[in-house]
């Protein structure tokens, strides 16, 4: 039996305000994961954390790592 949230059940606590402690996103030909861990979002590519962000909102937290992976473009 699987242990992890699967991602329907993800959207589905989502929809109804319980909060989910990490989301997965498909950037630049990459799948990340955001991973709330203390109060910011530890980001993996794979099993690697390439990215740290400091905020527990995970809207935030993708705009943030957008702007490092990109800092020309705002």
């Amino acid at each position: 039996m699987l242990k992890e949230t699967d991602r329907l059940s993800q959207a589905l606590l989502r929809r109804h305000g319980i909060g989910v402690k990490q989301k997965r996103i498909h950037f630049r030909g990459r799948d990340l994961l955001f991973q709330l861990h203390n109060a910011r979002y530890d980001v993996f590519n794979g099993d690697r954390c390439i990215a740290t962000v400091d905020t527990n909102n995970i809207n935030e937290a993708i705009k943030q790592f957008k702007a490092l992976d990109n800092p020309a473009e705002k």
